[in-house]
């Protein structure tokens, strides 16, 4: 069995600027290629998870948003192994995508079906995002967690419901700091 890395997406790799579904607006954070060539040295799958809204808003259609992971990948030298997405959202405009489901963030079924396609341990593998949606699924799946901290999840925690509270197991300012806890 694999150990893996699992990253939420935006505000994670690159830029989080709402609602991504255009190329031009891909703008990828600082030290993150830095990070990804670090924690491949360490022999980890990189696998994104990320709940993509703009799916059932229609504003990109799943086909698209294939297109664009694969042109952020190329961006950082395609060192994300694999990316899966969750398209529903509760309200969400095109009525294919409203539902609740197990794949939405903070549930933990992206990563559980990742770790089966992908043959991962869950006890040697991490999730790393920045909102406490991220670290509940990383829990839920029995992963190790890192939060990394802005100033958009300190808003989140500070308002939101009893989950947006969940203790990460470290806080991190960045991928790159996240990684002085991942042996």
């Amino acid at each position: 069995m694999k150990k893996a890395i699992f990253l939420d997406r935006d505000g994670v790799i690159n830029k989080d600027v709402g609602l991504l579904y255009k190329k031009k607006d891909v703008k990828i954070l600082p030290n993150v290629i830095k990070a990804l060539k670090k924690l491949k040295e360490k022999d980890y799958l990189i696998v994104v998870i990320t709940n993509q809204p703009v799916i059932a808003r229609g504003l990109i259609t799943e086909k698209r948003l294939i297109e664009l992971n694969n042109f952020l990948n190329s961006l950082i030298e395609n060192l994300i192994d694999e990316f899966y997405f969750c398209p529903h959202h509760p309200n969400a405009n095109l009525e294919i995508y409203r539902r609740i489901c197990e794949c939405r963030k903070p549930a933990p079924g992206l990563i559980l079906r990742a770790a089966k396609d992908l043959d991962i341990d869950l006890t040697k593998s991490w999730m790393i995002g920045d909102m406490p949606s991220d670290i509940v699924s990383g829990k839920s799946a029995g992963l190790k967690t890192i939060l990394i901290e802005s100033e958009k999840n300190k808003k989140v925690i500070e308002t939101g419901k009893k989950w947006d509270i969940e203790e990460s197991d470290y806080k991190s300012k960045n991928l790159l700091d996240a990684l002085k806890y991942i042996k």
